[in-house]
C-alpha cells in the first residue's frame, strides 16, 4: 500500500513538472532577428531581435517603433543623429546599443523604459544624458567617450548596476560611487584623475577595475581590502611607488602598473596567492628584489623596457612561468639556472646589450617554444613597414592600370 501511495505521489509530481515547464515554454517569446530595414516590415510585432550595426543609417529607422516586443537593438557604428520620443512604447527592451554615432541630444522618454537592462551610448557628441531615475533594472551603462563636464547625481544613485565605463570623460575627481554596491566591473580610464578616492573599498563586489592612463600619484591601501578583485589596471600614471600591503589582495589574477614612473618593486609583489599575470614594463626599475620567495602562481611577467644591469637568480623560483619578458633592458647576461622555469614557452630579450647567454640550458629546456631575439616593438615596426609598403604598391599598380 505504501509503495502504490509512493508512487502515485511522484507520478502527480512529474506531471506537475512536465505542465510547468510546457507553461514556461509557451510563455516565453520565439526570437526572431532582424537584419535589415526591410526585415522590420514583416511581422513587426514578432521581432525581438535587431542587429543593425554599421548599415549606414542617417536615421532611426521609425519601423522599430511597431517592434512592440523588442528585447535588443544594436545601432551602433552608423551615422544617427537623433533618437525619436516614441521609443518609449519599447517597454520590453532590455539591451540598448547607440554607441559611435552622432547623437547629440538623447529624449528623456528613453528613461520610461523600465525594463532596460544594458545601455551603451558611448562614443557620441553628448552633453547631457537623461535622468536614471527610472531605470530600477539597468545593469551595465556605457557613457565613455562623451563631452559632459560631470556625471549626473541620478546615476550615482543607482544601485542596480554592475557594470560602468565612464572613460575619456575628462573627469579630474571621481565622484562617490559608494551606493553602486553592486558594481563588478569599473572603468575609468583616460581621464585626468589624480588619484583613487579611498572610499573605494565601499565597492565590495568590484572584480575588475581600470584606472588606466590618468594622472593617478599613489594606489590607496584601501583598494587592497576588496575581498573579490581580481584584475587591477593602473598603467599610464605616475605612479612611484607599489605599497608593500599589496599582498593583501588574495583574490587578484591581473595586476597592470607598465608605463609609470616606478624605480624599484616590493618583494611583496610576488606573494600576492592567486597572481598570475604581472606587468610592470615601462618604467625606471634598476633591480628585483633579491629575495624572491618561492611562487608557484605567477604565469606572466613582462619587465620589459625598464634599466635592469641584472637579474636576480631568485627569479627562477617562480617554476610556473609560461611568458617572461626582459627586453628593452641594459642586460648583458642572463644568471644559470632559468631551466627550473619547466614550463617557460615564450622568453624575449630583445634590445639588450647581451655578451653572454645560457644558451644550452635553453636549448635543454622542453616546454621552451620561442626565444624572442629581435624586440617585440622592432618586430611590429617592421610588420607595419612591410604592410604600408604592400599597401603602397598596390596602389601604384592600381594607378598605373586606370591610366591605361
Amino acid at each position: 500500500m505504501k509503495s502504490y501511495i509512493l508512487a502515485c505521489f511522484f507520478f502527480f509530481l512529474l506531471f506537475d513538472c512536465v505542465q510547468a515547464q510546457q507553461l514556461d515554454r509557451s510563455q516565453r517569446t520565439k526570437r526572431r532577428d532582424a537584419r535589415s530595414i526591410e526585415d522590420l516590415s514583416v511581422k513587426p510585432e514578432e521581432i525581438t531581435h535587431v542587429n543593425f550595426n554599421r548599415k549606414k543609417i542617417t536615421e532611426f529607422p521609425i519601423d522599430l517603433l511597431k517592434c512592440i516586443n523588442i528585447e535588443e537593438i544594436n545601432l551602433s557604428q552608423n551615422d544617427i543623429t537623433n533618437i525619436p520620443d516614441g521609443i518609449s512604447v519599447l517597454s520590453k527592451l532590455k539591451r540598448l546599443i547607440l554607441s559611435q554615432n552622432n547623437i547629440a541630444t538623447l529624449s528623456s522618454q528613453l528613461s520610461r523604459i523600465s525594463e532596460l537592462e544594458f545601455l551603451d551610448i558611448s562614443s557620441n557628441p553628448l552633453k547631457s544624458i537623461p535622468d536614471f531615475t527610472s531605470f530600477q533594472r539597468l545593469k551595465s551603462l556605457n557613457i565613455a567617450h562623451l563631452k559632459l563636464q560631470e556625471l549626473p547625481s541620478s546615476l550615482l544613485k543607482m544601485d542596480s548596476l554592475t557594470e560602468l565605463n565612464i572613460s575619456y570623460l575628462g573627469l579630474k575627481t571621481l565622484p562617490d560611487l559608494s551606493n553602486m554596491r553592486q558594481l563588478s566591473i569599473l572603468n575609468i580610464d583616460s581621464n585626468q584623475l589624480s588619484s583613487i578616492p579611498a572610499n573605494i573599498d565601499k565597492l565590495r563586489e568590484l572584480r575588475s577595475f581600470s584606472a588606466a592612463n590618468n594622472l593617478i600619484t599613489s594606489i590607496p591601501a584601501s583598494l587592497f581590502s576588496l575581498p573579490v578583485l581580481r584584475s587591477l589596471n593602473l598603467s599610464g600614471n605616475q605612479i612611484s611607488v607599489i605599497p608593500k600591503e599589496i599582498n593583501q589582495s588574495k583574490a587578484l589574477f591581473i595586476l597592470e602598473v607598465s608605463n609609470n614612473t616606478l624605480t624599484s618593486i616590493p618583494v611583496e609583489l610576488f606573494s600576492i596567492p592567486r597572481l598570475q599575470t604581472l606587468n610592470i614594463s615601462d618604467n625606471q626599475i634598476a633591480q628585483l628584489p633579491t629575495d624572491i620567495p618561492d611562487n608557484s602562481t605567477l604565469k606572466n611577467l613582462d619587465l620589459s623596457y625598464n634599466r635592469l644591469t641584472q637579474i636576480t637568480p631568485s627569479l627562477w623560483k617562480c617554476q610556473s612561468l609560461s611568458q617572461l619578458s626582459i627586453e628593452g633592458n641594459q642586460l648583458k647576461t642572463i644568471p644559470n639556472g632559468i631551466s627550473n622555469l619547466k614550463e617557460l614557452s615564450t622568453f624575449d630579450i630583445g634590445k639588450n646589450p647581451m655578451e653572454s647567454i645560457p644558451i644550452k640550458e635553453l636549448l635543454n629546456m622542453q616546454s621552451l617554444r620561442q626565444i624572442g631575439i629581435v624586440s617585440r616593438r622592432e618586430f611590429e615596426r617592421r610588420r607595419e613597414q612591410v604592410l604600408l609598403d604592400k599597401s603602397k604598391d598596390q596602389k601604384g599598380k592600381t594607378e598605373i592600370k586606370d591610366e591605361k
